[in-house]
């Protein structure tokens, strides 16, 4: 689904992205100074800014563990949580409650327009509208890396410049929801935008991320404090404790099965 801009500037009144809001009003003339985007492409600056093409394109696989806040009916509990990402191809979210032991963590996995429950060793295909979901998670922590952006069959289309300097790219993917990324004066990543679904009902939902702070791995720069907000209400909020940004996949159990024995998706490629 294409986001128009009336929705984009409908989500910056709501999630505050500025540079979202004002890219659909391109400055009278070029900005003055230009800074890091001089002679390159949005994309380009923005990698640079992040770590560089050579240390990006070298990660196929990332792992965070943090403390999220989770937001339901208005109410938010504390989680303990480990993510795994393989860019466009597997997602997998494990979390815990704050003070509870990691064997009581529940799983969600997804890849390949699939995705799964896990409790212990017991794993339940989600239905469609959970699927898609989670699929869209796991399209839009790929685009943020930035380098799978470069690669065949992704379409990435500026946007005008804003007023303050900033930056915005539209992200298209066959396999991927639509992403607009907006980028700050100096190339930093500060937000996302993109049309979700509601896991539950199966609606359409609008959906932004913002992103502050800045952990490494690697050479590898990456948000350190990350924010979703779902149709202008706050949803999930992730702050980073630990960052891998890894040229290999490595095994990695599932935190809930580790005294246990056995359970794996029938496409599970956890192994590599």
């Amino acid at each position: 689904m294409a986001i128009s801009k009336s929705m984009l500037a409908s989500v910056a009144l709501l999630a505050a992205l500025g540079a979202c809001a004002t890219t659909t009003d391109a400055p009278p003339a070029a900005v003055a100074d230009a800074g890091v985007y001089v002679g390159k492409s949005v994309l380009d600056a923005a990698i640079e800014t992040a770590g560089g093409e050579a240390a990006l394109s070298k990660v196929k696989e990332i792992y965070v563990t943090g403390l999220a806040k989770v937001t339901v009916d208005g109410a938010t509990t504390e989680q303990n949580v480990a993510l795994l990402v393989r860019p466009f191809g597997f997602y997998r979210l494990t979390s815990w409650a704050k003070g509870a032991e990691p064997k009581t963590a529940k799983t969600v996995q997804a890849e390949l327009g699939q995705a799964w429950d896990v409790t212990r060793v017991t794993w339940q295909p989600m239905g469609d509208a959970a699927a898609k979901f989670e699929n869209e998670q796991l399209g839009l922590y790929s685009a943020i890396l930035l380098a799978p952006l470069k690669a065949d069959g992704v379409s990435v289309k500026e946007m005008p410049v804003a007023n303050d300097g900033s930056r915005g790219i539209t992200v298209s993917r066959s396999e991927a929801q639509p992403v607009e990324l907006s980028f700050d004066v100096n190339g930093k990543l500060v937000g996302a935008l993109y049309s979700g679904t509601d896991p539950k009902a199966g609606t359409s939902t609008v959906d932004t991320a913002t992103f502050s702070g800045e952990v490494v791995s690697n050479g590898v720069k990456w948000p350190k404090h990350i924010t979703f907000a779902r149709d202008g209400r706050p949803a999930y909020e992730i702050e980073v404790a630990t960052f891998e940004a890894l040229p290999n996949k490595t095994v990695r159990p599932l935190e809930q099965a580790m005294q246990y024995e056995g359970g794996a998706p029938p496409s599970d490629d956890d192994a590599g």
